[in-house]
């Protein structure tokens, strides 16, 4: 029988049974569920897998990672801020009360 690695790229949510709007508790609940089917001392490798999907899925970093970078997260999620457009600076209220003003609703 060909056993499963327990560092495969699985999908966590799918080894757990899970959807991936799953919250802490849900993930834990399932976590338990799968342990009891699947005890560590008669299903190891099925064990390992599943003990792989829950660390991947506790923690909310790398559950994010995850849910970002899909099945094979090498890459932190820092690295991700390049990508995105730079953030607009602060100008304050003055133009939105100018615009108040020329359209006659503010006072």
């Amino acid at each position: 029988m060909n056993t499963p690695d327990p560092h495969s790229t699985a999908d966590p949510w799918q080894v757990l049974g899970i959807g991936q709007d799953a919250d802490d508790e849900q993930i834990r609940r399932a976590y338990l569920e799968k342990v009891k089917e699947y005890p560590p001392d008669r299903c190891s490798d099925r064990f390992q897998q599943v003990r792989h999907a829950y660390d991947q899925l506790k923690d909310p970093y790398r559950r994010a990672q995850h849910l970002i970078l899909g099945g094979s997260p090498d890459q932190p999620l820092e690295s991700l801020l390049g990508e995105t457009a730079p953030a607009r600076r602060f100008v304050g209220p003055g133009p939105w009360l100018a615009a108040l003003r020329d359209t006659g609703k503010a006072r």
